[in-house]
């Protein structure tokens, strides 16, 4: 997991203005759509907290592309899947779509989970949508709440990106969950999470196909680096990646 170059970058940017985060296109496409349309699924966007200038993702279908082209490439339906970061239902949607069983979906913000329950089921998943914080069992953490920082584009909640709001959010053990070892991929769709749940990865003996994208804006190349050290150590490898979201498989010795 490398970080982009300095001339990487500035071409990611460039690209990223002008068609992903365009305003232009943005406000048209608020204007006259009201749904985001991809192959033959539907989301509603009314209800969510979507800046303009993010709605250009929806006219060039570059939203969540790093993640869907790599869920696209490689969930089949040897694959049972735990999304962390509902938000539209997207992803989750193309989880089912490509797994066709049911799926486990998590999601803090509790202000879309109404319309986020109503996209997946617009889009006939079967799944079980948890408005909670999840955390693995271990011997050492067992508290009742996270907080996390709010932010007016909904995507951007974190406990790595601050603001001037905080909310709580009441946490889940994954022992409570029914079912929960018989889930063997993690899909982790949230921002900087990642660290935590790869940190923790030695407790999901289940989880054998791990996807992410990898936030290098709010982990430091110290943490990547560890990162990258617990999932050699857990006899992950990567498998594929596309630009900063990662796909790695478990090794059986």
């Amino acid at each position: 997991m490398k970080v982009f170059s300095s001339h990487t970058r500035i071409l990611l940017l460039v690209i990223y203005y002008i068609i992903h985060k365009n305003f232009f296109f943005g406000i048209i496409y608020k204007i006259f759509f009201k749904s985001f349309y991809y192959k033959n699924l539907v989301f509603n966007l009314t209800s969510f907290r979507i800046p303009i200038s993010n709605y250009s993702s929806f006219f060039f279908k570059t939203y969540e592309y790093n993640d869907r082209i790599l869920i696209e490439r490689y969930i089949n339906k040897n694959n049972k899947c735990i999304v962390i970061g509902g938000g539209l239902g997207f992803i989750a949607s193309l989880c089912f779509l490509k797994s066709k069983k049911n799926i486990i979906v998590f999601e803090i913000d509790k202000s879309i989970c109404d319309n986020l329950s109503k996209n997946l089921q617009r889009n006939s998943c079967k799944f079980f949508l948890y408005r909670k914080n999840l955390l693995i069992n271990n011997n050492f953490l067992k508290k009742k709440y996270t907080y996390f920082f709010y932010h007016n584009n909904f995507l951007s909640n974190s406990i790595y990106r601050k603001s001037n709001k905080r909310f709580r959010v009441e946490n889940i053990f994954s022992n409570n969950i029914p079912n929960f070892k018989k889930f063997n991929t993690l899909v982790i769709d949230a921002e900087g999470i990642e660290e935590y749940y790869i940190n923790n990865i030695k407790f999901l003996n289940n989880i054998d196909f791990l996807f992410f994208e990898l936030h290098y804006d709010l982990l430091n190349s110290k943490k990547i680096e560890r990162i990258n050290k617990i999932l050699k150590k857990n006899n992950f490898s990567l498998v594929d990646k596309c630009f900063n979201s990662f796909f790695y498989k478990r090794n059986f010795l």
